[in-house]
């Protein structure tokens, strides 16, 4: 951020956001249970609010199970919103924890598949939903490994300048979404890069694959990348473990034979992957995101 954007969060409209951050700030000095209660207080009130955040997850789930019955689909999305909720938290404990408080929260499973495929001197490319959870997790395997991630900044100016502060103190690089040069050259340092697949980037970046049956805008950036780099693509899954701030992460095995030359083939096994990791723990997928936003020629709007 330049100087002059840096002096706009004095803006006395920004007060009442600092304040928040303060607020969670003093949350992470509580106890853990306090703070996953905070949390789920958050999520309960966000759903409250309704608006246009209850309106796309319902719609989602609707779309996602369909056979669910109508009660089930409100227990999914009641839990889903305090998932959310502690996700606020989750944030503000990955900004402002210790290592030394966090180092013991987490185990990783599937080590092995990342070794092996950095012994190709190529660079891996972890492909991941995204999780309400997704800021810890990022910070807690940032203790392990070096590893760049990429990211869309903020239009508003607080939020930019956090979510700039963060990547910058935790995270070796941080790569906007449209810096694919940049990306390439961490790739060829052998490093790894985190890419969360399921956005919607239009039509012109995209190619139509199933998702959850739904034929959905699915990006070819990750078999263009693995094309010029030959990087190993490494799906990666990340769950809170029940009510407690503990973490399990597990790295598969590179994909073989990826990219196929066909990029709707690539995309639907992409796709396939998420899908799976997303079925096993439903509650804390983010489903707040206008996921089948873009549509397929003469198909109607979702939204």
């Amino acid at each position: 951020m330049t100087l002059k954007e840096k002096l706009t969060l004095f803006n006395p409209l920004y007060w009442p956001a600092w304040l928040v951050l303060g607020l969670l700030w003093l949350i992470t000095r509580t106890s853990d249970r306090f703070q996953i209660s905070v949390g789920k207080c958050i999520g309960r009130f966000l759903l409250l609010l309704g608006g246009k955040l209850k309106y796309i997850t319902k719609k989602n789930i609707i779309l996602c199970y369909p056979n669910l019955t109508a009660e089930e689909q409100k227990q999914l999305i009641k839990i889903n919103f305090m998932s959310v909720g502690i996700g606020i938290i989750e944030a503000a404990r990955a900004c402002w924890l210790p290592e030394n408080k966090l180092m013991p929260q987490f185990k990783l499973d599937g080590a092995e598949h990342a070794e092996q495929a950095f012994s190709r001197g190529k660079g891996i490319i972890l492909v991941s939903p995204h999780f309400t959870c997704l800021e810890l997790v990022g910070r807690l395997l940032s203790l392990k490994y070096d590893f760049a991630v990429m990211y869309r900044p903020h239009k508003k100016p607080i939020l930019a300048f956090i979510q700039e502060t963060f990547r910058k103190k935790f995270y070796k690089i941080a790569i906007p979404r449209h810096r694919i040069r940049e990306l390439l050259r961490t790739l060829e340092k052998n490093m790894a890069v985190w890419y969360a697949y399921d956005v919607d980037g239009g039509k012109k970046r995209s190619v139509f694959a199933p998702f959850f049956g739904i034929q959905t805008a699915s990006l070819t950036a990750v078999s263009r990348l693995a094309e010029m780099s030959g990087a190993s693509i490494i799906p990666m899954y990340f769950y809170r473990d029940n009510n407690s701030f503990h973490y399990t992460i597990k790295l598969l095995p590179a994909l073989e034979q990826f990219p196929s030359g066909d990029y709707q083939k690539d995309a639907a096994q992409l796709n396939a992957i998420l899908e799976t990791a997303i079925r096993q723990h439903p509650e804390q997928y983010v489903w707040q995101y206008k996921r089948f936003n873009t549509r397929p020629k003469d198909s109607p709007r979702l939204y």
